[in-house]
């Protein structure tokens, strides 16, 4: 049962201000973007019509230094807690390796570590209000926390 997720996302010219860094915004839309993949790589969607989806009940996000135009991320997303309602995860964005440095050799520098927690939902009719419900059986099986 997988616990952690591994893509890249390239930091492209529009995810930058006018000195080529980008904007601490766009991490917020890479870690939706990275939970995305990782269901779809689990052969779901994080959301279902009006069966299910997930909302967002926290966002953060911790920088240590720029990431510029054209780099290539290494993105790692952790489940760090799973409940029977909600999902915690941590992603962890590492540089790119330094020119003259192997990207096997050491570890990259990491750049941001985020976090979003984000609980399970449904609605009883269509445009009703939410409400918390358990996590799929079909997705929750596949899941665990990372130790």
């Amino acid at each position: 049962m997988p616990s952690e997720f591994r893509t890249t996302r390239r930091v492209e010219f529009a995810d930058t201000d006018m000195a080529g860094i980008a904007h601490f915004a766009n991490f917020f839309r890479w870690m939706e973007e990275v939970e995305h993949e990782f269901f779809r790589s689990l052969g779901h969607s994080v959301h279902d019509g009006e069966a299910f989806g997930f909302v967002r009940a926290h966002a953060s996000c911790d920088y240590a230094r720029p990431a510029r135009y054209e780099d290539v991320l290494d993105v790692r997303l952790l489940v760090e807690k799973k409940t029977a309602k909600a999902l915690h995860y941590r992603f962890e964005f590492g540089a790119p390796a330094p020119a003259g440095r192997a990207k096997d050799s050491e570890a990259a520098p990491t750049l941001a570590v985020g976090r979003l927690e984000v609980v399970c939902v449904t609605r009883d009719a269509p445009g009703g209000p939410l409400r918390s419900t358990e996590i799929p059986a079909a997705i929750a099986d596949q899941l665990q926390a990372a130790p």
